[in-house]
């Protein structure tokens, strides 16, 4: 099967609105947890925070970079891939509980992964990093991203 233009833009605008769909039910969760609400709504606007003012701004550096570095034409993101980026951002560093992630059906790979999450960070992370994420608003990263270093600036 070939993909044409119309084919992939579909693709990509059903897995943009599943991602809008899960941090819409994330930013729920937040809101409606328990008698700490305020405080955990507090803290899931920092994490809105982080990825907005932080993880996004760096990871356009990272691509930049990256496009200079292998003479690439470097092209500023559109809305809907940012959109798509701050969402998946939501989802690995704003989703304590790591839920959201499709193994397309295979259970033994989910649990593999739910084994590697602690406290809502890889278990890949040191203490150090667990630390500077917290410090910067991150709730979790449930996905070791190998791009982003939280110790820039």
């Amino acid at each position: 099967m070939r993909l044409t233009k119309k084919s992939t833009k579909k693709i990509f605008q059903k897995i943009i609105n599943k991602s809008k769909n899960f941090s819409k039910k994330l930013k729920k969760t937040a809101k409606n947890k328990s008698n700490k609400s305020n405080k955990n709504n507090l803290s899931f606007t920092n994490c809105e925070n982080f990825c907005k003012k932080d993880y996004m701004i760096e990871m356009n550096k990272v691509f930049k970079k990256s496009a200079e570095k292998y003479n690439i034409p470097y092209t500023l993101p559109t809305k809907k891939s940012n959109e798509y980026a701050y969402n998946v951002c939501k989802k690995t560093f704003c989703n304590e509980k790591c839920d959201g992630y499709d193994f397309s059906g295979d259970k033994q790979q989910q649990m593999n992964f739910k084994k590697k999450i602690i406290n809502g960070f890889q278990n890949t992370y040191s203490k150090s990093k667990i630390q500077q994420y917290k410090n910067r608003g991150a709730l979790s990263a449930c996905v070791d991203v190998a791009d982003y270093d939280v110790f820039h600036k």
